[in-house]
């Protein structure tokens, strides 16, 4: 240890080998340019010999036919021949497309889109100048903040969170997890209760809403919940607070 550096051999340590791996390139280099601030700068050249010493196969190979003589000729050659021309278009792809899963939660969904805006923003600072920086962050997060809201599941939540208006992300990612969890809440009380959370108001039966009825889509008819007039059929639709045909639970005549 020499005042606040480490030493060659501490610093070599968080550089993992690389042999070609596109998806792990940026990795490398970040770990690369970690190692190179926390030595001393005079032995800048000497932990480049380890770094290349890291590099193995086509890559190893093709560095050995070239004339590079420090980290920034390195990372240049790296990053022309091992990332993709269209990687940037790929990621922000990624981000646009993607869609919480209907068993996800909003916790593993809030993982995912930090994990694909932080890719995104990696590409987008490479080889950036110092002045559009500043730009490219604030980009990215607005990006990360507009898909992850457009990405939800629940059309409650997202109604919830979009009117809100926040624009930090943590903001936002609070109130996703704080109205999922009153929504489970919820259906928790009533199934306890030995309710349906949802009760459709056209065929009678749970586990949806009137505007998602299945009946509805195949064009049958509406189910009466009462007593035919003049013909004496009764309805199969059953009150859920009694257990009795022929009425639903608002027009139950028995005590909840």
């Amino acid at each position: 240890m020499n005042g606040d550096f480490i030493s060659v051999g501490e610093a070599l340590k968080f550089v993992s080998p690389f042999s070609g791996n596109k998806q792990e390139l940026l990795a490398f280099i970040g770990n690369v340019d970690t190692a190179f601030t926390v030595i001393n700068p005079s032995q800048e050249a000497i932990l480049y010999k380890f770094v290349l010493m890291r590099i193995s196969g086509e890559p190893r190979t093709a560095i050995s036919h070239r004339n590079l003589e420090n980290l920034a000729d390195l990372k240049e050659f790296l990053q022309k021949a091992y990332i993709e021309k269209r990687t940037l278009d790929f990621h922000a792809s990624q981000l646009f497309k993607a869609r919480q899963g209907k068993d996800e939660k909003v916790a593993d969904w809030i993982h995912k889109i930090q994990t694909l805006g932080s890719q995104f923003r990696e590409v987008a600072l490479l080889n950036c100048s110092e002045g559009a920086r500043e730009g490219i962050l604030d980009l990215s997060d607005r990006l990360s903040n507009i898909c992850f809201i457009q990405g939800l599941a629940s059309d409650r939540i997202q109604t919830i969170v979009r009117s809100r208006n926040y624009q930090n992300f943590y903001e936002i990612a609070e109130t996703a997890l704080v109205e999922e969890s009153a929504i489970a809440s919820k259906q928790e009380r009533y199934r306890a209760e030995g309710v349906s959370a949802y009760r459709c108001s056209n065929c009678g039966k749970p586990g949806h809403s009137s505007n998602k009825c299945y009946s509805l889509s195949k064009g049958e008819a509406r189910v009466n919940p009462v007593v035919a007039s003049g013909s004496g059929a009764v309805s199969q639709v059953t009150c859920y607070r009694c257990g009795e045909r022929g009425h639903i639970a608002r027009n139950c005549r028995k005590s909840p």
